[in-house]
């Protein structure tokens, strides 16, 4: 039988103890290897300085069989009633090239000194294994009082790439929470070149300690795999050690590159962040969630392609110029996106700087954008919230107790006065539904790309489709994303203001709701539509002539529109119309309410019936004129797949292609062969994607030490409904066909996208995406449906929530997680 032995004496595996007082590091080192899992444990037991092992006893299958009476005298004596730990520790588990985690038992919370229990638990063990006599059961103390526990990884899992992977729970105070896969848990990825000064969570510094003087024991580079808890006296136990067996997969090439274009990005960062003579700020901080949200709308990692058109319609100008046209300040010759290692970021400071009356005084300007800098600093959680939790874009009803509790002391009185004054001008103008005023303007704008698109299907042309392409996309920019982008600014005022009223008691949650489920969108059109095609076949061809446009990356030309798919109809649940009431009106008491909260908020003029009519409008349009823009949208794409079909190239090497390159073929075109010279270009393209696949980086970038710490932020879920469910997920991606059986689930999806308007035809459950905001499409659509939804939950509860076998949506009470047991 085999025991560990306490004390400063080293166990080599050949089982004799040995001082250990007179050896060097280099000489521990050299002679430690791994074994089983409890060989492991117990040769690392005298070793280690920065934490400890419990005490562990193990024996063999063969040694069980016998004698099991004696193992049984020796775990009572030993443990002394305590509750144990029975653990596998068997011969294929822990190796160098095959873990086998999670192939065994392990049973808990054992009284040791009941031999019942204990001969129970041990069989149960011994029963997981492969009939290997060799094969060892561990056995540790249960630990009391924890206050943390987790997991680190030496490296990144899926690359290889070099960073320090701390998963933890601080909250459950139980040990097998992260590799259960169960409950909240906080995880930081460390990149290994960090510098000290770029950690300052104590927790994370103690963590990566412990990381490396586990390293320093082993052979140089071994990755590793350790499990650990903390005690609530201070004590840091390891309860496993073994090497990442799938290196064997990993890209060295990657792990290679991260280092270099970290230094890279940290260059660039601090340059571009350094004051701007064209706008306020003394800093910036970058984010992929705030403001156009690139992570909801082309995803966190998008091919060049959908870049650069997202920049051509959207962030290069489109976006401050709809500001500037409603009395913001304006923010010219600024992208508003930049993309670091492939990764699309918001350039915070520029959209802050957008956020402001166009009349405030720099001084002022610059005093509060730094405040709004400093805020979200201190509250990274507000990532995807930013219009709501710490820019003031409007007046609306808590305007002063927000500017209060935020930002008390960011301005002098006479200062206050006049940001209230001139953000009360900039409202009420907004507020307007005078036909010149903004709304209404922007609406008139949008429907010229209605009619252009008519005239564009009864016409014929002659030149050939690519010449098309410049003339798509200006019509796109000047009638389509610039009106939507006046439009959708409208609906978050709207938002905004309708939130406030709520939250001062004017409206209740379920009247909002009420009001919400009254509006009749576009996608209120397509689900009337869709059942009425389902019904009778003659209308399936007027539905694709309609809605055929659509498709579930807006900007992804490998997503296939619905007019390209044969799945469209299958399976479909014939439901019922929706029947809308479009009669919401105010109650005199909300009335009264209301017309109280417009006068002490200094936006009298204001009629409570007229808000309402201006949400509807602004909701409503905003999602019609996302519709009617991405046709125009979509038939630029299919007319560069056209095209590419001509030059032996598929959807996927197209993507890789940015605008530019489409472009330049109508004035510049290329002279040796087209399809090896793009098959080139694509190639390269390519590679460069894979070469930066390694690298990790946050949702936000606050200072260049962001990039090699990298916390993995919980967001906030926008709820929608105050129903609770349960139900089975079910993940969805842009190609997911429509002829799998959807009724009844809880569909998860990452982005919010128009495209997916066809799962409401599935008699779904509910619906959860991992990106997306409180205005955000299928925030509306759910909220106009009553269809329960979590919408923006983040990228670590998204992934525990596809990975569970059934799930908790409960939107009053606030709650998105997964049912286990």
């Amino acid at each position: 039988m085999q025991t560990a032995i306490a004390g400063p004496a080293v166990i080599d595996f050949a089982g004799e103890p040995k001082e250990s007082s007179a050896e060097t590091d280099s000489q521990i080192q050299k002679r430690f290897s791994f074994g089983t899992k409890a060989e492991t444990l117990s040769a690392l037991q005298p070793l280690l300085k920065n934490m400890e092992i419990p005490e562990l006893h193990y024996f063999t299958v063969a040694e069980w069989l016998v004698d099991s009476s004696a193992i049984l005298f020796e775990i009572g004596r030993r443990f002394e009633r305590k509750s144990v730990v029975f653990r596998s520790s068997a011969q294929n588990e822990d190796g160098g090239t095959d873990s086998q985690a999670g192939a065994f038992t392990s049973c808990l919370d054992i009284d040791s000194g009941d031999p019942k229990a204990v001969s129970v638990a041990i069989k149960k063990v011994i029963d997981s294994f492969e009939n290997n006599l060799e094969d060892q059961v561990l056995v540790m103390p249960m630990l009391n009082d924890v206050v943390m526990s987790g997991v680190i990884m030496t490296h990144e899992l899926d690359t290889g790439a070099p960073y320090y992977v701390l998963n933890y729970d601080s909250e459950s105070g139980k040990t097998d929470t992260i590799t259960a896969g169960i409950g909240m848990n906080k995880t930081v990825m460390v990149h290994r070149d960090f510098a000290s000064a770029h950690v300052d969570s104590p927790r994370v510094t103690e963590l990566l300690d412990l990381a490396r003087e586990l390293e320093g024991l082993c052979d140089r580079g071994t990755p590793l795999d350790i499990e650990f808890a903390k005690t609530r006296d201070g004590r840091l136990h390891l309860l496993q050690a073994r090497r990442i067996t799938i290196q064997k997969n990993w890209n060295r090439r990657i792990a290679r590159h991260v280092g270099e274009v970290l230094f890279q990005a940290e260059q660039f960062i601090t340059h571009h962040s350094r004051p701007k003579p064209h706008m306020v700020g003394a800093r910036t901080i970058l984010g992929k969630m705030p403001d156009w949200n690139p992570a909801e709308i082309i995803g966190t990692h998008p091919k060049p392609l959908a870049v650069s058109l997202y920049r051509q319609l959207i962030t290069d100008s489109v976006w401050q110029e709809a500001r500037a046209s409603m009395g913001y300040h304006p923010v010219p010759h600024t992208p508003l996106m930049i993309t670091l290692g492939g990764q699309p970021y918001i350039d915070v400071r520029a959209s802050f700087n957008s956020f402001l009356p166009a009349k405030l005084s720099q001084i002022i300007r610059k005093k509060l954008v730094d405040a709004w800098l400093n805020q979200l600093e201190m509250h990274p959680e507000y990532h995807d919230k930013v219009e709501f939790e710490v820019a003031q874009t409007i007046i609306d009803f808590n305007f002063e107790d927000n500017y209060l509790k935020r930002y008390r002391n960011a301005l002098n009185h006479d200062e206050y006065l006049e940001y209230r004054y001139e953000l009360a001008q900039l409202t009420v103008a907004n507020l307007s539904l005078h036909p010149e005023a903004s709304l209404p303007t922007a609406l008139r704008q949008i429907e010229q790309l209605v009619v252009i698109q008519s005239l564009r299907n009864g016409a014929s042309t002659s030149y050939a489709p690519l010449e098309k392409l410049p003339v798509l996309l200006d019509e796109c920019r000047d009638f389509g994303t610039r009106p939507f982008s006046i439009i959708a600014r409208h609906a978050f005022i709207a938002e905004t203001i309708l939130r406030s009223a709520v939250s001062c008691k004017a409206l209740s949650e379920s009247r909002l709701d009420e009001f919400k489920r009254s509006l009749h969108t576009i996608t209120s059109d397509f689900t009337n539509d869709y059942y009425t095609s389902l019904r009778n076949s003659d209308d399936r061809e007027k539905f694709i002539l309609k809605y055929g446009h659509l498709r579930p990356g807006t900007y992804d030309i490998t997503s296939p529109r619905y007019d390209q798919r044969d799945d469209l109809f299958a399976d479909a649940r014939n439901g019922k119309s929706k029947q809308v009431n479009t009669l919401f009106q105010l109650n005199a008491c909300e009335n009264e309410l209301l017309a109280s909260l417009f006068e002490a908020s200094g936006l009298g003029a204001i009629a409570p019936a007229e808000l309402i009519e201006y949400a509807r409008q602004s909701i409503t349009n905003r999602e019609r004129a996302k519709f009617i823009f991405t046709r125009h949208l979509s038939d630029a794409l299919e007319l560069i797949a056209h095209w590419g079909e001509t030059q032996g190239l598929d959807r996927d090497a197209l993507a890789h292609l940015n605008l530019q390159n489409y472009l330049d073929e109508l004035i510049s075109p290329v002279l040796k062969d087209p399809e090896i010279y793009y098959k080139h270009v694509i190639e390269h393209r390519r590679c460069e994607m894979e070469n930066v696949k390694g690298i990790r980086l946050g949702y936000l970038i606050r200072n260049p030490g962001d990039l090699y710490v990298v916390p993995l932020h919980r967001s906030a879920p926008n709820f929608v409904t105050g129903q609770r469910i349960e139900g089975q997920p079910l993940q969805l991606d842009n190609q997911t066909q429509g002829n799998g059986e959807l009724e009844g689930y809880i569909i998860c999806i990452e982005n919010a996208d128009p495209g997916f308007d066809w799962i409401f035809t599935r008699g779904i459950a509910g619906l959860v995406s991992k990106f997306g905001g409180a205005n955000s499409h299928m925030t509306i659509r759910c909220a106009e449906m009553g269809l329960p939804a979590a919408i923006g939950v983040g990228e670590q509860t998204f992934e525990r929530i596809v990975a569970a076998e059934r799930v908790e949506l409960d939107g009053g009470a606030h709650i998105i997680r997964p049912i286990y047991g």
